[in-house]
Formats: C-alpha cells, sequence, structure tokens
C-alpha cells in the first residue's frame, strides 16, 4: 500500500475561480486530466510531502492546508494507494507555468468548465471547493484570494461562481465599502470601451468578520 499527497491549486482570473491540471499521456487516463501529485516518501510526512510538490511545482504558495483523506479501494487501477488531498492558492500575476514532469502538461481550467478528470480527482477538486465555499465568507480568506489590487465586480463574480447565489450588485458593493476593510488605489482598470472601474485592495489591518 502506498500514499499520496494531491494538491488543488486555485487561483483568480478576471473574477474566475481556475484550478491547476496536469494533462497524462500515459496510461492509465491517457489523455485526461489529474492533479498535481507525489507518493509519500519514507523519510517525509504528509505536510513535508505537500510542500516538497509546491516547490516542484515552481508555484509561490506559502501555506497549503489538508483536505480530506481518500481511500477507496480502487481509486487507483491495479495498486493501492491512499490519497490525501491538500488545498493552496496563489495570485495569478505571480504564475509562470512550467512542465513538472516531461510527459505532462500544466494549463488552468475554469471549476465551471473541466475538462476530462481521471482518477476520482474531480472528488478532490470538488471537497476543496467545499472549503473554498467557507472561505470566501470571511474577509481575511478573501485578502488572502485577492492580495493585489481588483474591482468589486471581480470579487462579486467569485461569490456568485463559488456559493452558487445570486448577489445584488448595489447590495454588494455597499457592503464592502461600509465595511472599512478596502480602499481605493485613485487607479482605473483599463478597459478598451465602456466606463473603467475603480481598482481597490484590502487595508493592510482588517478584522476577520462573516461578510455573507
Amino acid at each position: 500500500m502506498s500514499i499520496e499527497t494531491l494538491i488543488s491549486i486555485f487561483t483568480i482570473d478576471d473574477g474566475h475561480f481556475k484550478v491547476l491540471l496536469l494533462r497524462k499521456k500515459t496510461d492509465p487516463y491517457k489523455g485526461y486530466w489529474i492533479l498535481p501529485s507525489e507518493l509519500l516518501g519514507k523519510e517525509e510526512t504528509l505536510s513535508e510531502s505537500a510542500k516538497a510538490l509546491v516547490n516542484k511545482l515552481n508555484i509561490p504558495i506559502d501555506e497549503v492546508e489538508e483536505v480530506k483523506t481518500f481511500s477507496e479501494v480502487d481509486r487507483v487501477p491495479s495498486k493501492r494507494v491512499i490519497g490525501v488531498s491538500y488545498l493552496g492558492y496563489v495570485d495569478s500575476l505571480k504564475i509562470e507555468l512550467e512542465h513538472l514532469y516531461e510527459e505532462d502538461v500544466m494549463e488552468w481550467f475554469d471549476i465551471e468548465t473541466l475538462p476530462k478528470i481521471g482518477y476520482d480527482h474531480m472528488n478532490v477538486i470538488d471537497s476543496s471547493i467545499e472549503v473554498l465555499k467557507n472561505k470566501v465568507r470571511y474577509s481575511k480568506s478573501l485578502k488572502e484570494l485577492f492580495p493585489g489590487v481588483f474591482t468589486i465586480t471581480e470579487i462579486q463574480k467569485v461569490f456568485k461562481q463559488v456559493l452558487l447565489i445570486d448577489i445584488d450588485s448595489t447590495s454588494f458593493r455597499k457592503k464592502l465599502l461600509q465595511s472599512n476593510m478596502i480602499e481605493d488605489t485613485g487607479d482605473k482598470e483599463p478597459v478598451s470601451s465602456g466606463r473603467p472601474a475603480k481598482l481597490y485592495r484590502f487595508k493592510e489591518e482588517i478584522e476577520n468578520i462573516l461578510l455573507f
């Protein structure tokens, strides 16, 4: 029996949650997409294995969070492998994808338009999204997801996509502005047409409050 660590890495691009996937060019699940994973080494803890995997991906993530253990006997064909999943997220402006393995290609996919997923990795992704649903409701987690500048519309898109609820734009904007958590940068989003949106950022110190 083996143990593997898997990681669901998310980023936000133009108000959309995306997850990092690798395309397999070998069997099993040739042509399918899977999460980055690594077998646990004899001298490693699970958290050390997860951090080593992040380093191998060369993606700047400071912390990863353990999410769930997957122990179905047939989750990997022909051998018994227990999977322990982790969750991390990264600022899209800091990403520069490289190949993890020679036979794999990495790409970001919108969580609403995922390709064919191999193994039980769709279940792994779904469990991580459930964790994100709780996180985006709290101000400090939202700040971690939006470490740079943003428009209020971008944050509203994330709420709608992850929580699957419609939020009144006027009420959402009013609540964020009155929360005393964000500040106007004085800049506006460059657009080719239409009225440019104001760019905001989270303040240095904020309270961790439930937003919605």
